[in-house]
């Protein structure tokens, strides 16, 4: 194989995402790599609050047709935006070394949680950050940002809002130079593989499958498939406000789960650890664990 193409959104996040993957290939492979950028419903539909967004492939599917028809030879995402259920022809066949899970909030004004006034103002692109924050802070004032990275932190000194919830791993990715508050995993566990970069390619591309294994980080993609799991288990999409995170420590995994009615009425945090070798097991413990706190009623209460 003497070239192929990434498809790719078009953000600065997406491009540096789509160019890790491009440097890892060429530097180990004798190939041209070209990068195409792929507009997506999500890159066009800018006003549908992200709350209200309710398809998994709203950032994806535009890229997996061209995938699909052969148009592209790899797709790059964030992780955490592909559908939990894949259609049968794709895979995820690599990934790359997982950056930063953890969300962090940024401000300019503040070096804790506790010293930000009454009512604050934070901007918001998930419910499931939305919810969790206000368990923190249920004075905040919270409104509901879109758009990439730097259009978000844009509106918020535009608007004059005390912060802004992001994910760590895209201040880090383009080196941006904020200030923040990390918040621990007991604070707010962050969405299924967010983080993690993950490439996506035909299942009878046979002919990809050595690159994809080379440039493939194995202790990323088993995080990966852990919390894919249990955000499957917990039917997770972009509107319902789900997050887990699987904290693999050489031959032991602790799981993290967060759950909740779209008001945040009702929620559920449970964890569950054990050895690695038993992570089935240990999924299955923790679900049960759920259920025990009333699973299957937030589950009911969005049907």
């Amino acid at each position: 194989m003497k070239q192929l193409i990434i498809g790719t959104r078009g953000s600065s996040l997406a491009l540096n995402q789509a160019n890790e993957v491009k440097e890892r290939i060429v530097s180990n492979f004798d190939i041209k790599v070209e990068i195409r950028v792929v507009k997506t419903e999500g890159d066009i539909d800018l006003k549908t609050p992200s709350r209200k967004i309710l398809d998994k492939g709203f950032y994806t599917s535009e890229i997996e047709q061209l995938l699909n028809d052969s148009k592209i030879d790899l797709a790059v995402h964030s992780m955490k935006d592909l559908p939990l259920k894949l259609k049968s022809q794709f895979e995820i066949s690599a990934v790359m070394k997982r950056r930063s899970p953890m969300d962090i909030l940024i401000t300019n004004r503040f070096a804790k949680l506790k010293d930000f006034p009454l009512n604050s103002t934070i901007g918001v692109g998930s419910l499931r950050r939305r919810l969790q924050l206000k368990l923190i802070r249920p004075d905040f004032q919270i409104v509901d940002v879109r758009g990439n990275i730097e259009t978000r932190i844009d509106k918020m000194y535009k608007y004059n809002w005390h912060g802004l919830i992001i994910a760590k791993a895209a201040l880090e990715r383009l080196n941006l130079k904020e200030k923040f508050i990390d918040f621990n995993i007991k604070q707010m566990i962050p969405a299924s593989c967010q983080g993690i970069v993950a490439v996506e390619s035909l299942k009878n591309r046979s002919e990809l499958k050595s690159i994809t294994s080379k440039i493939n980080h194995p202790q990323t993609y088993l995080n990966g498939l852990i919390e894919r799991e249990i955000a499957l288990t917990l039917e997770g999409g972009c509107k319902i406000p789900v997050g887990c995170y699987a904290d693999v420590n050489n031959d032991k995994v602790n799981l993290y789960a967060y759950i909740a009615t779209d008001s945040g009425e009702k929620f559920i945090i449970e964890t569950e650890s054990g050895l690695l070798e038993d992570k089935k097991e240990i999924i299955n413990s923790l679900i049960k664990k759920m259920n025990k706190k009333g699973l299957q009623e937030i589950l009911n209460d969005r049907k």
